[in-house]
């Protein structure tokens, strides 16, 4: 099935580079093939593709035949390659991806992308004080929103969505902000 706004020769370069068993991974293939460029809403009518029973959930073994959604030839993904997949748009650990997880940021799957789960408190601290931009010692609303620009300066802010989502899951006792506690939680 082909997917809007995807050139056909790029998801035919994104399927040929998966094509051994164990080699698909997530983020080079939706570079590859266009996806990671598309819009929230964009993606969100991926999701609904790949969402074979329409509940508004992508299931592990829908996951599973991801690459047939491409191109119906294509190879399952192997159970590792599910369960690694699964475990980057799985945001509440439901064993399921969302159609509110589809197109949006997942800050846990970030922090573990980049490396700062693994940090030390001191690290990851330091880390903090570069997205506290005015050092107040909290991350507020407007920090957060441009947080992916810390990272990369041509990156996205996120939106009032992912912020509000972000914000609820470090603030740790509803004061509409992050301290160096919240994120160390993460």
């Amino acid at each position: 099935m082909a997917f809007k706004g995807l050139a056909d020769a790029d998801v035919k370069a994104a399927l040929a580079g998966c094509t051994a068993v164990d080699s698909f991974n997530y983020q080079t293939f939706f570079k590859a093939c266009g996806l990671s460029g598309k819009s929230a809403e964009e993606v969100k009518s991926a999701f609904f593709i790949i969402d074979q029973d329409q509940s508004g959930f992508i299931e592990e073994d829908e996951l599973k035949l991801f690459l047939q959604n491409f191109s119906a030839g294509a190879r399952a993904l192997t159970e590792g390659e599910t369960k690694k997949f699964l475990a980057a748009g799985d945001s509440d650990g439901d064993g399921m991806i969302g159609v509110e997880a589809a197109g949006s940021f997942n800050h846990k799957a970030f922090f573990k992308s980049c490396g700062l789960s693994g940090k030390s408190d001191a690290e990851v601290k330091k880390a903090f004080y570069i997205i506290d931009q005015d050092k107040s010692d909290f991350i507020e609303e407007e920090e957060l929103k441009l947080f992916l620009q810390n990272f990369s300066a041509s990156a996205r802010a996120l939106s009032d969505a992912e912020t509000a989502a972000f914000l609820k899951a470090g603030d740790s006792d509803g004061d509409g902000k992050i301290g160096v506690d919240g994120i160390l939680e993460f």
